[in-house]
């Protein structure tokens, strides 16, 4: 109304300098009917002097002596003549003057009146709205009264909102968790592969000390005081061993993966914290696994008398194996190959050693390998197979579709409704997007923008009864088709309904249901309006220009573009790649010492054996062929067994590591599988080489010569 009176305020400024430029043009009227009156006076002189000219010219026509006399007056004729001229001139002229400013002054006239209308016409206006202003003034005011009468009567309520609100700090802290998820299931097997080569180890050195071990019994040693010697080996290594991993675990593994994770959240440094207690645990776990398979290997020798123990340990008498029962094939194997065969089932302890060892590594490789193809598998399914659409508009306005169909490069655009409702998860309340789909024709345009699928693989259609729920949420809830489902809006209303399928999805509680279950509940909270857009150019420039141009589209609340999404999750992906990568190369490192370990073993108990060999003739590539193939052969049996355990152990890592609301794959691909395998077979083949300088020095006459 303020805009309005200042209008009509300026209008009659413009008709007052109207009225104004009107009275200027009457005095100049008046001063143009004198120069009028002035003119006239000279014109009637004119004619005159011309009736008094035509009166001389008859004068001289009556004879010659007037003219004679007449021309001494000549020049005072033609003086007048001239004057006469020119008055005639400004006569015209005068008379060109006042028709122009009659023709003013009726344009004068006509603006004056108009004036004096348009000044009424602004006048009622202007009446007009200060009854208007002081009507909304009198309803403003009174509106403020009751909004201050209502805010008087609120009770004050303070809402405290902790770190955990955060979702940067929840994100990293569930990065935490996996982390801690990963954590608790690869020591374990560590610890596993560690008591087996420790076990090895400490066999393979009461082997070699039989006879001193039996020596000491018959001096009159007690078994405590021999074993003392052994136990206090393992335990100095396993202190060494412990200083040395407490430093590399507390210091190296934690900044490599402070590193990798920080290419994700902006973190000044890594703090590390003194943790004695974990140090000591992890110290005393090792310590008390390899004491206690050092007791478990010199516990069998200590029972024996010592006349046996001063003697060499009789070899492993040799049976027949399953496969000479069947002619077709032993006959066709070569002879050296049977004795490889033979001897691999002849030696039934370095068997089931080597195999549990080796298969415990490929394990880990598998489960490495496997957590890195999970989590990768989760963008190409999630934001590839699931989600076909580029961006999600939401807004406060249902007449968006059109608007947002003739944006450039826009092209498609699916409307629904969405609302933020809450689950009971164990006493816990979880986050959970109830989807409002439409009913008829634009219901059955979701397939083109989201692909429901069930666990079967079989599409999906959102049913009139019941709900749809992701996969992770029927897990955490137990739910299956038929069960019953809760949810609960911000405004603690109750929704019920049953079950209808469950459907794949990777990130987030979805429940999709129709629009006439939704009206069935009666939800007083309004739900906000979705827009699903594909685009044709996924490019940065070009979606920050989309956005822009979204977002100046009225009741636009926010715009977010999936890309951005799939770079968070690449960048998480490349964050655990080199988590894995640790895990992987620890594996890698753990597999080449149990391999190194059980063949020098198996080459330390084997001595005279592999001289007695070479005595008989048996060239250098003939002796290396006859012990490695073995390990060879064993290798690829544990790596196989190790295939088979590593899908085992990737699930339950899976299960630990993931979030409540987000699922990854239990995918584990066949390079994968090659790959640990092929690592397997490759540190054996290493090992086998390493192992060749060794045989070399295996002396003929010092192997066997008799202990007596």
């Amino acid at each position: 109304m303020k805009a309005q009176l200042a209008q009509l305020q300026a209008s009659l400024a413009q008709v007052q300098g109207a009225l104004d430029t009107a009275a200027d043009l009457q005095a100049q009227k008046t001063q143009l009917e004198a120069q009028k009156q002035t003119a006239q006076a000279g014109l009637e002189e004119a004619d005159a002097a011309i009736a008094d000219l035509n009166a001389k010219q008859k004068q001289v026509s009556d004879g010659l002596a007037q003219i004679q006399a007449a021309e001494a007056r000549l020049p005072e004729l033609e003086a007048a003549q001239a004057q006469i001229d020119a008055s005639r001139s400004q006569l015209e002229t005068s008379r060109n003057e006042l028709n122009i400013h009659e023709s003013q002054d009726q344009s004068g006239q006509a603006q004056l009146e108009q004036g004096r209308r348009d000044l009424t016409k602004a006048k009622a206006e202007l009446a007009d709205g200060e009854t208007k202003l002081k009507e909304e003034t009198e309803k403003g005011q009174k509106k403020i009264e009751d909004a201050q009468k209502e805010l008087d009567e609120l009770e004050p309520q303070w809402i405290v909102l902790d770190r955990n609100s955060f979702y940067s700090y929840r994100d990293y802290q569930s990065c935490a968790d996996r982390m801690d998820g990963i954590a608790s299931v690869f020591p374990v097997f560590f610890f596993l592969v560690a008591a087996l080569v420790c076990m090895t180890t400490m066999t393979r050195m009461v082997d070699e000390q039989r006879s001193t071990i039996g020596t000491l019994k018959a001096l009159g040693y007690a078994w405590w005081q021999i074993a003392m010697k052994y136990i206090l080996y393992s335990l100095l290594a396993s202190i060494l061993g412990s200083i040395l991993g407490c430093a590399v675990g507390m210091v190296v593994f934690p900044c490599i993966i402070f590193y990798a994770w920080n290419t994700m959240y902006t973190i000044d440094t890594i703090k590390t914290v003194w943790q004695p207690g974990l140090m000591l645990l992890a110290s005393g776990s090792v310590t008390l696994v390899i004491l206690a398979t050092t007791l478990f290997s010199i516990g069998r020798e200590l029972r024996e008398v010592p006349s046996q123990l001063m003697r060499p340990k009789a070899g492993v008498s040799g049976k027949q194996i399953l496969l000479e029962k069947v002619p077709a094939i032993w006959q066709r194997i070569p002879f050296l190959h049977k004795v490889t065969l033979r001897n691999i089932f002849r030696y039934k302890k370095r068997f089931f050693m080597t195999v549990i060892g080796i298969s415990g590594c490929s394990a880990l490789l598998v489960a490495g390998f496997g957590i890195n193809d999970s989590i990768s598998s989760i963008v190409s399914e999630q934001f590839g197979a699931i989600y076909q659409y580029d961006a999600a508009v939401t807004a406060d306005n249902d007449a968006l579709s059109d608007p947002l169909k003739k944006l450039e490069g826009v092209t498609g655009v699916y409307e629904e409704q969405d609302l933020p409702v809450t689950l009971d998860m164990d006493g816990n309340k979880a986050a959970a997007t109830l989807h409002i789909i439409p009913d008829g024709t634009q219901g059955k345009k979701l397939a083109d923008f989201v692909h429901l699928d069930s666990l079967d693989k079989e599409p999906l259609t959102v049913p009139q009864e019941g709900a749809l729920v992701s996969q992770k949420m029927a897990e955490k809830l137990r739910l299956k088709p038929g069960s019953k489902l809760t949810l609960e809006t911000a405004d603690d209303q109750k929704l019920e309904t049953t079950v209808a399928d469950v459907f794949s999805q990777y990130v987030g509680h979805q429940v999709y249901v129709s629009q006439k279950t939704f009206d069935d509940w009666h939800v007083a909270e309004q739900p906000q309006d979705v827009y699903l857009l594909k685009t044709s150019d996924q490019s940065d420039d070009f979606e920050e220009a989309l956005g822009g141009n979204i977002m100046l589209l009225d009741d636009v609340r926010s715009v977010s573009f999936y890309s951005k999404l799939q770079q968070n999750f690449l960048d998480m992906i490349g964050s655990i790649k080199m988590v894995v990568v640790v895990l992987v190369i620890s594996a890698a490192m753990l597999a080449f010492v149990v391999l190194y370990n059980l063949v020098n073993v198996n080459i330390s108990e084997r001595m005279r054996e592999i001289a007695t060999i070479k005595v008989l003739g048996y060239t250098e590539r003939e002796v290396d062929a006859y012990v490695n193939r073995e390990s060879l052969i064993l290798a690829m049996i544990g790596g196989g067994t190790g295939l088979i355990l590593g899908i085992w152990l990737h699930r339950l890592i899976m299960n630990l590591a993931e979030l409540d609301d987000v699922m990854f794959g239990r995918i584990i691909s066949p390079l994968s599988y090659l790959f640990a395998f092929g690592l397997t077979v490759l540190f054996a083949l290493l090992v086998n080489f390493v192992m060749r300088f060794r045989l070399r020095k295996v002396e003929m006459v010092e192997s066997l010569k008799a202990v007596e």
